[in-house]
């Protein structure tokens, strides 16, 4: 009698490159985990409000997902910006991260997205169990785990500086995640994103597989988040006026200096060193 096929038993691990208008393209990738690391399994691109709650609901598992979000989730100011990105400003001005203000008026359309991430019965608080959402900010992520001092900017400028900036960014995500913790695996999903012909793209072609690699990048974090722990992640905001989740370093600590230095998890502001930096 042939042996049955074991089945994954490990959350799934979504990324979603969420647009801030209704009608803009987004981008999704799915993460597994094995025994060696984690596997890229698909990314996908998502239009209308209903495709990416479809594509939440198709790829969550049986086992629960963390789910993190490349987009303002929590949203309550009504102007001005939120407390956590005034203080992702401070923390990174030197890298030149782009400014910008999340408020209720021009992040309607991702704070709608939240809710009903969070209706569908994930918890915005990362420390709980079973089925999350955080908030993260890809650009913040490139400075502390691709070892840059600016973040590669995807989507900007005409299109042979896209790619260009495309490929600069693949192959840094590769080079930096492959020997991370957790270690990015080969995959045919992440072969597909790498090797994706580039030259002979028109401009929509570009801006969908800057979607995918951006989600790819989101779905690390929550990978991240899920298989460190959250003590090994930085966390500016609160949960009731808007977080952002970032990871705070390549490698894993090790258990002598995390036994020594370990601090409880709290919803307080992430303090960083005196330039503004984030203690590695």
């Amino acid at each position: 009698m042939p042996a049955r096929r074991t089945r994954n038993r490990s959350p799934r691990y979504l990324g979603l490159n969420l647009a801030w208008a209704p009608r803009t393209p987004s981008g999704g990738a799915v993460i597994e985990a094995t025994e060696e690391g984690i596997k890229l399994i698909s990314t996908t691109s998502l239009r209308a409000h209903e495709d990416i709650l479809a594509w939440i609901a198709r790829n969550r598992g049986r086992q629960g997902a963390v789910l993190a979000v490349n987009a303002p989730i929590i949203v309550e100011n009504t102007s001005g910006a939120r407390h956590c990105d005034r203080a992702l400003m401070e923390h990174f001005s030197r890298h030149l991260l782009d400014e910008y203000q999340a408020n209720t008026v021009n992040a309607s359309h991702p704070r709608t997205m939240g809710r009903a991430m969070m209706r569908m019965g994930f918890d915005p608080d990362p420390s709980a169990e079973g089925d999350r959402v955080i908030e993260t900010c890809n650009k913040a992520i490139q400075v502390l785990l691709f070892d840059v001092d600016r973040p590669i900017r995807l989507k900007s400028g005409p299109v042979g500086a896209r790619k260009d900036a495309v490929s600069r960014f693949r192959e840094t995500m590769w080079e930096m995640l492959s020997d991370a913790d957790p270690p990015l695996l080969p995959s045919p999903a992440l072969s597909r994103l790498l090797r994706a012909d580039l030259p002979s793209s028109n401009g929509s072609r570009v801006g969908e597989l800057e979607d995918r690699l951006e989600a790819t990048l989101s779905a690390y974090i929550a990978a991240y988040l899920a298989l460190r722990g959250p003590h090994e992640c930085a966390f500016l905001g609160d949960l009731e006026n808007g977080y952002i989740l970032l990871p705070t370093s390549r490698n894993a600590t090790p258990v002598e200096e995390a036994e020594e230095d370990e601090e409880e998890y709290s919803d307080e502001e992430y303090e960083g060193d005196e330039d503004g930096d984030y203690e590695e």
